[in-house]
């Protein structure tokens, strides 16, 4: 084998070797998410429109690993209508024992900044 192509080799057994341990570091300490975290979010309300409503559900799912998950309900400052409770498919007894809606926000920033 000619030396350019020994050197060529070594130099590139190198860069691989260089890029596997920063790599491997970076994702030693991402953990299991892994360096990619792309969310996929989902958020309902408790009125018809953003104006007159509240978030009282909180998902997120991360698209590469299903276990980086946040599914939260909320438990509203005013009360479901008969209507939103019909579209909804969830009752204002079922949020009752829910935690407030500022709380699980709060949690769930958090969740997003992971």
């Amino acid at each position: 084998m000619s030396e350019k192509l020994v050197q060529s080799q070594k130099r590139l057994h190198d860069s691989l070797f260089e890029l596997y341990i920063d790599g491997g570091l970076e994702l030693y300490l991402a953990g299991t998410r892994g360096l990619k975290r792309e969310l996929i979010i989902r958020l309902e309300t408790s009125a018809l429109t953003p104006e007159k409503g509240e978030i009282i559900h909180y998902y997120a799912v991360n698209r590469w690993d299903e276990e980086d998950e946040f599914d939260e309900w909320a438990k509203p400052s005013v009360a479901l209508s008969a209507e939103a409770e019909s579209i909804l498919g969830v009752t204002n007894a079922q949020l009752e024992c829910c935690r407030p809606t500022d709380v699980v926000l709060e949690d769930f920033s958090s969740f997003l900044q992971a």
